[in-house]
């Protein structure tokens, strides 16, 4: 499975962030940093993309997210906050902590049902945005409608993850082998959330099904083409914390 949110996210922040500090540059660059935001505007259908005051969110859990070569040597680690709704329509990410040395302060806030993400970052104080159309083209990155996708099905095999009953579901398909642990019984609606991304056929968000009921806890993902291995676990789970992102101070790109 690809984890194409992470990369596109690190990508997107990285880009934002040079963006940020020529900015600071000399005033004969301004026409030049201008011309390179309305491009990057239009290609990523963010010119119409509305962005809110606030985002509200009722629940709340952390996860680290891993990536290893095929000899087991650690390329990157994330740690990051995640946010989400009652109704499991907007989900919410701050990056708490990255062996990314680079990587600023970061947000990021997926509305499934409004089909959009928005990616807020704080570099050295100056405060950017970004609205994305996931119906845009450019994310059509993965398999097509019609191409094969692996079934998930369930191993048999149980755990305990944060005092949660999960079981072991694994899917197989030409591009990596894949292995998820599912709580069933959860107080997070994650489920809502998936299932509405999975309507998604041009996103990144939405080529890969997922179980109706639950809330995934661990994911280990090993490509077939290169051996590389990507983990994501969830590490904490705060069910009834209310908070909110907020975009006021944010220059929209």
């Amino acid at each position: 499975m690809k984890q194409v949110s992470l990369f596109f996210l690190l990508m997107l922040i990285s880009l934002m962030t040079a963006m940020g500090q020529k900015d600071k540059a000399q005033s004969d660059d301004k026409a030049q940093m201008e011309a390179m935001k309305q491009m990057m505007a239009a290609m990523l259908g963010s010119q119409n993309c509305e962005i809110a005051a606030d985002y509200p969110f009722d629940h709340d859990f952390d996860m680290t997210i891993s990536q290893y070569d095929k000899k087991g040597k650690m390329d990157s680690q994330m740690s990051m906050r995640c946010f989400l709704n009652d109704a499991g329509t907007v989900l919410g990410y701050e990056i708490l902590k990255s062996s990314e040395k680079k990587v600023p302060p970061a947000k990021m806030i997926l509305e499934a049902k409004n089909k959009k993400m928005v990616t807020l970052v704080d570099q050295d104080g100056q405060k950017m945005a970004i609205c994305m159309d996931l119906n845009n083209p450019m994310f059509n990155q993965g398999r097509g409608v019609d191409d094969p996708m692996g079934e998930l099905t369930k191993t048999g095999r149980t755990k305990t993850i944060l005092d949660h009953r999960c079981e072991e579901w694994q899917m197989d398909d030409d591009q990596s082998t894949t292995s998820f642990w599912i709580a069933e019984k959860s107080s997070l609606p994650m489920a809502r959330f998936y299932s509405t991304m999975e309507t998604m056929q041009s996103s990144p968000f939405g080529q890969h099904k997922m179980p109706s009921k639950g809330m995934m806890m661990q994911m280990e993902s090993v490509s077939k083409k290169n051996g590389d291995r990507t983990t994501m676990e969830v590490t904490a789970l705060h069910p009834q914390r209310k908070s909110r992102i907020s975009t006021s101070g944010y220059q929209k790109m």
